[in-house]
């Protein structure tokens, strides 16, 4: 009789299994942009764009000098935020494996011996047993649960290769920062000499009556306010070392070697189409996949409100003074039972954790628009600033070439004894301001183009 039981068992073991409801796909990423964007427009190219052709990952638009690289690999092996996030990625596997963990029968090994009887157990009696049980994931609950954290999983390792583009091109731009300040501090040392040399000038006159003492005092304050300059900018070039050795995992004492000089070659880059910026911001990808973990979330939880069925089984040894009183039992004794629970008053808690779920999918769907519109302003505000500040460097380029005409002119007058030496070196001290300015555009315009080739989901060597 216990064989018919047991095969019926199986039997009924075999037919739900096949019977298991199958778990509904996720809506795809074009079902994803209507219900997060339904009123955008998504325009056939960008707004601002002036290079057309397929984007090009890995083409920033200029060199980076072998000690950059070096740099970046460095930084993927010791930055702290990457191994955070290399740490939530071993998280996520392993959330995967305990909701999958589940489906499959637990087994345990357990026993009880001693005297003491306890009337209300029905454990009082010794013995030693081996215990399996298992709930049949007939409508789809524990695979539903599976498959978000299968979603949060593959989303934490967007996030981990997002964030190591993002480290790589952060490294990029403090070492542009670190290299523009030294380039700044070699200016500003030089308009310091000229200075020096204005007061010295203006000193000379005084004693002959040719200028007053308060010519004397404008040029030691104008001197003063170029040495404060000067320590401006060798603070900058500190603090950019500081936290390009942060980047580094190193420690802050502002001890990094950096260039002497920013690249000086900057190729337009194709931009590629707004259609295709999902597909290459891990950000994006990552943020989609937090949606379809919602939606299988919420899944999980209207099945939570279904009949559930386990099947438990077990073999044990029992004392030999029970086996007495059973006389139709005998060591090993084995049963196999099944169950079948239905929630029918919960408290509204089931109801509820549904309404929580359905909420966070809403919030996911949200989340998702607001990281693509990010997105979307990051690349088209990127596109308009490199086009104005390639007018800004281009118009001050041609009013450097007129401020070193009027030095020649300035030397020529000199020459035929009808110059002034000290409105020479006036006008070297604005040629020297006007290139402090056209190099800090030039590296507006490297840090911009980083920023813009990270946007559309460009990559780095790492």
């Amino acid at each position: 009789m216990r064989k018919i039981i047991a095969h019926l068992g199986l039997t009924a073991l075999s037919v739900l299994t096949l019977a298991s409801c199958a778990i509904p796909p996720a809506p795809d990423h074009a079902a994803l942009m209507q219900a997060a964007l339904s009123q955008l427009q998504f325009p056939a190219n960008w707004k601002f764009a002036r290079s057309a052709g397929e984007f090009d990952a890995a083409t920033l638009g200029f060199v980076l000098p072998p000690e950059i690289l070096l740099l970046i690999r460095e930084a993927q092996l010791n930055n702290p935020d990457l191994r955070l996030a290399a740490l939530r990625v071993e998280q996520s596997h392993s959330a995967v494996k305990a909701a999958g963990a589940a489906l499959y029968p637990t087994l345990g090994l357990g026993g009880q011996m001693g005297d003491a009887t306890i009337p209300t157990s029905s454990l009082a009696m010794n013995g030693l047993a081996l215990v399996s049980n298992w709930e049949i994931d007939i409508w789809g609950k524990t695979r539903s649960s599976q498959a978000a954290s299968r979603e949060m999983s593959m989303a934490a390792e967007l996030d981990g290769l997002y964030a190591r583009q993002s480290i790589a091109a952060a490294v990029v731009k403090a070492w542009l920062a670190a290299a523009e300040a030294q380039q700044q501090i070699q200016l500003v040392q030089a308009m310091v000499v000229l200075a020096e040399k204005q007061l010295a000038l203006i000193q000379s006159a005084k004693q002959i009556g040719r200028n007053t003492q308060q010519d004397v005092v404008i040029s030691q304050i104008a001197l003063k306010n170029y040495r404060l300059q000067l320590l401006q900018s060798e603070q900058a070039l500190s603090s950019a070392r500081r936290g390009l050795e942060i980047l580094l995992g190193r420690y802050p004492a502002a001890e990094v070697a950096v260039g002497t000089a920013l690249p000086r070659e900057l190729q337009p880059i194709p931009v590629g189409l707004p259609s295709d910026l999902a597909e290459r911001r891990p950000d994006l990808r990552a943020a989609e996949n937090r949606f379809r973990a919602a939606f299988y979330q919420v899944e999980a939880a209207k099945k939570a409100k279904l009949p559930s069925i386990s099947l438990m089984a077990g073999l044990g040894i029992l004392d030999n003074s029970l086996l007495v009183l059973q006389k139709d039992l005998s060591n090993p004794i084995w049963g196999i039972n099944s169950r079948l629970l239905a929630p029918i008053f919960t408290g509204g808690a089931l109801d509820a954790q549904i309404e929580v779920k359905t909420a966070q999918q809403q919030e996911s769907t949200v989340n998702y628009a607001k990281t693509v519109l990010n997105a979307l302003a990051e690349i088209e505000g990127g596109l308009y600033a490199e086009q104005k500040l390639l007018e800004r460097s281009n118009l001050l380029a041609t009013l450097l070439v007129n401020q070193q005409q009027l030095i020649d002119l300035q030397g020529v007058l000199i020459k035929v004894g009808k110059g002034d030496r000290y409105q020479l070196q006036q006008l070297q001290l604005n040629l020297a301001s006007s290139q402090m300015t056209l190099l800090r555009l030039q590296n507006e315009r490297l840090i911009q183009r980083v920023n813009l080739h990270l946007a559309l989901g460009g990559i780095y060597p790492i």
